[in-house]
């Protein structure tokens, strides 16, 4: 034990006697790869907890623009999103001059990500890694601490302009409700899942005015009395007479199976989960 402690103090003097060279941390901090994997963090997170796409879209939204005011606070060639998305309100500016903008924009992404995410805390731990690893690549403490003090204040900041969503008040509207009325949507098989976000028209958007902006084209009447009617024309595809394309298929796949296929083998269910969607 005793020769354990010396060779340990021989090796931490041997690192204080040749520390990183100055600004060497950047090497790590400034890899576009490391903003990559922190969003794949978040993105595992959403995955395994199956979060509706609409839902997911949201997460991502949040934890990606607060990602973005960090590194446009540090980057006169990029213009703060406030303003142009006319209810999101002014980002704090940072208070020092001592910090790293991409590291700021991980950490305020997993703090964020974590409060719109589900378990609580879940990514929490991708957050001191990260704190960790700068640390161990030579960032100087004060850096440290005042980039973490910067991506604080952004997250907090995004994160009470999220609240005003309506996101929390849907969570407690009704759900979809199934009757019998001809041509309304019901749970089909194998998976008879129900609808999703049936509220989801009351949040906030972030571009458009509200979700009636841009109405689509109602669809035909619901008529199964007549052969004739534009219903058979637009839903023939007993009769071969669809042309989906290929890549129209997936993305219909996607949006459906909210990456997770169901199959059916007799009479059990069962979901196969694809880390890619596809």
């Amino acid at each position: 034990m005793t020769r354990a402690l010396f060779l340990g103090s021989v090796l931490l003097s041997l690192q204080a006697c040749n520390p990183a060279p100055e600004g060497a941390y950047r090497a790590f901090t400034h890899d576009p790869l490391l903003f990559s994997r922190t969003v794949k963090a978040l993105n595992d997170i959403v995955l395994e907890n199956n979060f509706a796409p609409m839902v997911a879209s949201r997460n991502y939204a949040y934890a990606t623009i607060a990602a973005y005011e960090c590194i446009a606070a540090g980057n006169s060639s990029y213009a703060s999103l406030s303003g142009q998305i006319r209810h999101m309100p002014v980002m704090p500016a940072p208070k020092g001059g001592d910090i790293d903008f991409p590291l700021a924009a991980c950490l305020a992404l997993v703090k964020v990500g974590n409060a719109v995410t589900f378990p609580e805390g879940s990514m929490m731990g991708q957050h001191e890694a990260l704190l960790r690893m700068a640390d161990s690549a030579g960032m100087p403490r004060r850096m440290l601490q005042e980039t973490r003090a910067f991506s604080d204040s952004i997250a907090a900041a995004v994160l009470r302009w999220s609240r005003s969503d309506s996101y929390a008040a849907t969570r407690g509207a009704s759900r979809f409700t199934v009757n019998d009325s001809p041509g309304r949507w019901t749970p089909t098989p194998p998976m008879y899942a129900t609808g999703l976000e049936p509220h989801w028209k009351e949040i906030r958007p972030m571009v458009m005015d509200s979700a009636s902006q841009f109405m689509p084209p109602r669809p035909p009447a619901f008529d199964m009395g007549n052969f004739n009617a534009q219903f058979f024309c637009n839903n023939s595809t007993s009769q071969g007479r669809c042309n989906i394309s290929y890549d129209d298929y997936h993305v219909c796949w996607i949006v459906e199976k909210k990456f997770l296929k169901a199959n059916h083998n007799s009479s059990r269910l069962f979901g196969l989960r694809t880390r890619s969607g596809f």
